[in-house]
């Protein structure tokens, strides 16, 4: 196989990360799939989690993530083998929130929500349009059309690379499994979940990045797993070195559970026997982890000049988990009074900043985009 040929095959997940939670050899992983329920002991590592050109047929994005990924693997081996939580501030510490983020930016996950959004809030956009017109046609081959986001993946890496300031505020913990069930992962391993009181949220328990209440997941092997946690909403019982055993299997479930909301096929185990309460809670409660996808609605809108329009939004889905005993909520969650920010955002600052940051990158882009529209028209006159 040729240097070419390899750079065909793009892995959204690291073959690396995967291999920490192998079955019987370096090469194999035990697989649950979402959608069968059918369940592979021995499943290649090489084919997981990777489609041809799934960032571009360019090599120089695959190269230039491979290199990433050589410094997150070094990172997260010395997170798992030495039971190591990087200090916030710390060099590790930026590292770690940098490849949380790049990993939940270019997953199949991300791209399939990606185009979801597109497909949803185009159509929903063209079919006012159209009935503002009376195109009757146009509005019959509608629903015939697919709308999806050519180069969506490198896109949402961007944003999500630009977005990692967001989660400097949250704090560390370092869950140390030593229960008889084993943590699993899956093709979207960054889990973000909510349990912010139903009560003290009029905004709802939403999992931006920004969000009051958020909860990152990231499991690294059978027995590690990261959490990143709003410190205004959890109080989470840690020793001094920021690791919290589990030596519980109900909580060993939930923290799996929470792999579920985001998953796009699949389910990696270790061990079948060692993940055999999370898969039959799973089934049990697949309704509610596993939702269907959320559709655009119409809401009335009014301008500041008494003109009446109509809002598009489409509701946030509800990943609220079942916290594990050494979690618990924080008074001001429940009265709403915290020290910075307030029930929606935790930091305004902050999210001001990154937004900044956004716009600035967006502007790059059309300018950049013009410059190449105008030079393409210049050559074709």
């Amino acid at each position: 196989m040729s240097k070419q040929e390899k750079k065909k095959n793009n892995h959204f997940v690291p073959r690396s990360y995967l291999v920490r939670f192998r079955s019987v050899s370096d090469k194999q992983v035990g697989l649950y799939n979402l959608k069968s329920g059918q369940i592979v002991i021995t499943a290649p590592i090489k084919s997981q989690c990777s489609r041809d050109y799934f960032y571009s047929k360019n090599p120089v994005f695959e190269n230039g993530f491979a290199e990433i990924e050589g410094l997150h693997k070094e990172l997260l081996t010395r997170i798992v083998d030495e039971t190591y939580v990087p200090q916030v501030g710390s060099r590790d510490h930026h590292t770690l929130m940098a490849l949380i983020m790049f990993q939940a930016g270019r997953t199949a996950t991300t791209a399939a929500h990606q185009d979801h959004l597109a497909e949803q809030f185009g159509k929903a956009i063209l079919r006012k349009n159209f009935e503002m017109k009376g195109d009757e046609r146009m509005l019959r081959f509608l629903d015939r059309v697919n709308i999806s986001l050519p180069g969506g993946v490198l896109d949402a890496i961007g944003q999500h690379l630009a977005m990692y300031p967001l989660l400097g505020d949250l704090d560390v913990t370092l869950f140390e499994n030593r229960s008889k069930e084993d943590f699993l992962t899956s093709d979207h391993p960054v889990a973000l979940c909510n349990s912010l009181p139903e009560r003290s949220s009029p905004f709802g328990a939403n999992v931006g990045f920004a969000s009051r209440g958020l909860l990152v997941l990231l499991p690294l092997s059978p027995h590690r797993l990261i959490l990143l946690s709003d410190p205004e909403v959890y109080k989470v019982a840690k020793d001094r070195r920021h690791v919290v055993m589990v030596t519980d299997v109900r909580d060993a479930v939930e923290l799996n559970l929470a792999q579920c909301f985001n998953a796009h096929e699949n389910l990696y185990f270790a061990s079948e026997v060692r993940v055999g309460e999370s898969l039959a809670s799973f089934k049990r409660r697949r309704q509610v982890l596993r939702p269907g996808a959320a559709s655009v609605t119409e809401l009335p809108a009014f301008t500041p000049d008494g003109r009446t329009g109509v809002m598009l939004a489409m509701p946030a889905p509800d990943r609220r988990m079942v916290l594990p005993r050494a979690v618990q909520i924080r008074r001001a969650a429940r009265t709403g009074k915290y020290a910075l920010g307030d029930s929606f955002i935790r930091d305004p600052i902050r999210t001001a900043v990154v937004e900044a940051e956004l716009d600035r990158i967006q502007n790059l882009r059309e300018q950049a985009t013009a410059a190449a529209e105008s030079k393409k028209a210049s050559a074709s006159d």
